[in-house]
């Protein structure tokens, strides 16, 4: 892996965009501000593929909007009884504008992943702190059209290099007032070097395929709760053999629940 002074350098360009984008936000007078706070619990980290954590994590995020323009940060906490055990082993931030033309959504971003209290073990045995990356991706989709797919592709532009694309479907349909049910399905194909740089298969293949249920539960008009369960799983078996030498797990099964409050 390169150092991690290019994602020093991409913090500070998302630091910049986040001002730019704030002052264009603050100029738009007609533009309507929001922000939300969503608190999981999970029974696993599952991330395009890898089982990172098959213990219990916590990961909350804020995301701020207006204008179209939106500023998250996410993190993860490892729940296990580790040494990382209540500590942030990652903060991502991301920063994105969406907007719609027609018949189609669209929306493009950039994401700074960062792994404070995380440790690389190189080949000579020594161990230095896990160099952050940076991604850009664009994304399209048709939500009048049955499922809604929407086409997602991103490009590492750091420690990776690589192309991610998913392809993912959905649906969402009322029990009641208060109850809903959504239901989704993404499938990924990534290029030889992401795979590389994160199976260490050096070739292009499908990545991870992924089933998701989830129930929203409105308590009030700004607070819900939603439990969940995704299974997820990698169709390329070669792929598959991959993961599972890296990260103990192949597929994976796993749920938990999300307190969201929206301001």
């Amino acid at each position: 892996m390169r150092s991690s002074s290019m994602s020093r350098s991409g913090m500070m360009m998302i630091i910049g965009i986040v001002c730019v984008l704030g002052g264009a936000a603050a100029a738009s007078a007609e533009s309507d501000a929001s922000a939300s706070v969503d608190v999981p619990f999970l029974s696993a980290y599952v991330w395009r593929g890898q089982v990172l954590t098959d213990d219990a994590v916590f990961q909350p995020s804020l995301t701020a909007s207006t204008a179209g323009f939106s500023v998250n940060a996410w993190s993860s906490m490892n729940l296990n009884d580790t040494d990382t055990d209540g500590d942030f082993t990652e903060m991502d931030w991301t920063v994105s504008y969406d907007a719609s033309a027609g018949s189609v959504d669209w929306g493009v971003g950039v994401v700074q992943y960062t792994f404070p209290n995380s440790t690389l073990e190189l080949e000579d045995g020594t161990v230095e702190a896990l160099p952050g990356t940076i991604e850009l991706y664009v994304t399209l989709g048709l939500p009048d059209v049955p499922l809604a797919p929407t086409l997602t592709v991103y490009r590492d532009v750091d420690q990776i290099d690589g192309f991610y694309g998913m392809l993912a479907i959905g649906h969402s349909f009322t029990v009641s007032d208060r109850v809903g049910v959504d239901l989704s399905a993404s499938l990924a194909l990534a290029d030889s070097d992401y795979n590389s740089g994160y199976f260490g298969y050096d070739k292009t293949a499908l990545n991870d395929a992924l089933f998701g249920l989830a129930v929203p539960v409105a308590v009030s008009e700004q607070l819900s709760i939603t439990p969940s369960i995704s299974y997820m799983f990698l169709p390329d078996s070669d792929l598959g053999d991959e993961a599972e030498a890296s990260y103990g797990e192949k597929d994976s099964f796993y749920g938990g629940v999300t307190l969201s409050y929206a301001f």
